[in-house]
């Protein structure tokens, strides 16, 4: 069986991304798919899964925005910048200290000023941001000595929702690419208390709420996402079979039965979408083949 679909999965915690694929071959009894960004294992929350040629669509969600909700401890420190690896906690008298000092109007002026727009920071070593072809976290095992070099990402919204020492909740809107363990990270670096992530839950991708996404446990092979909620409706057309036959052996068209603005566009039929192409008036090129 070949089906060309997106499934929006509630990753449950203890699971890699991966994980979730393997148990979707097997539901599925399809091998190829691939997901649109990786959860850590100790993360929970939205990942959505592209299926057989869909995984051609994957790279049109490269920039999409998404939102976490995470819960940082301000009383310690771990490799992992998460609670995947021992914590070296603070003495005894600093967390006192800073359980007197801290507030949620200081913590939250301190991500205002410092994790808001476009910003610079350092991934974990324990990631799967591959150095040279083979995985931080694989380097970190094996006794490699590496540095990670410096990314620049964007923080679109950022506030406190709760804090009650040591731990303090954030919901964050960020671009794709964004560490939120960094963030935990960097926010210990500035208040000097501590800072790893123990909870960490992906509630959207791009406008996709984590509500509407479906658990692995009662996984529905129909509960399949409708392609234009995932793209921009706009962006879909139709084309007459002999305009899409020659687009499919690559040749350009002249197509003047058009009322669109330049741009790329989603061919699609009955079983979904077949092609994206280019317009440039009046001339229709071939972009994918799906």
């Amino acid at each position: 069986m070949t089906i060309n679909r997106f499934y929006y999965i509630d990753k449950p915690i203890g699971l890699t991304s991966f994980d979730v694929l393997r148990q979707m071959r097997k539901k599925l009894n399809i091998k190829k798919m691939w997901h649109t960004g990786t959860l850590d294992p100790l993360a929970t929350g939205g990942l959505l899964v592209a299926v057989w040629n869909y995984t051609k669509l994957i790279p049109y969600f490269e920039k999409d925005s998404k939102e976490y909700i995470f819960t940082v401890e301000l009383n310690g420190v771990t490799p992992s910048f998460d609670a995947e690896t021992p914590v070296d906690y603070i003495s005894d008298e600093l967390q006192q200290k800073f359980k007197k000092e801290l507030t949620q109007e200081k913590i939250e002026k301190i991500l205002q000023e410092n994790f808001f727009w476009e910003i610079q920071q350092v991934p974990p070593k324990y990631s799967a941001l591959k150095i040279n072809g083979k995985k931080a976290l694989e380097k970190v095992r094996s006794g490699e000595e590496f540095e990670m070099k410096i990314r620049n990402t964007t923080i679109f919204e950022i506030e406190v929702l709760e804090f009650s020492y040591p731990q303090v909740t954030i919901r964050a809107k960020v671009a794709a690419g964004t560490y939120i363990r960094s963030i935990a990270f960097d926010l210990w670096e500035i208040i000097g208390s501590g800072g790893y992530v123990s909870f960490l839950r992906r509630t959207k991708i791009d406008e996709l709420q984590v509500e509407d996404a479906q658990n692995l446990d009662d996984f529905d092979e129909e509960k399949y996402f409708d392609d234009k909620k995932l793209f921009w409706a706009e962006k879909f057309i139709s084309l007459p079979e002999k305009v899409l036959i020659k687009i499919n052996n690559g040749l350009p068209v002249t197509y003047t039965d058009f009322d669109k603005p330049d741009g790329e566009y989603f061919v699609e039929n009955q079983e979904g979408i077949t092609n994206i192409v280019s317009y440039q008036r009046p001339i229709l090129k071939a972009k994918r083949k799906i």
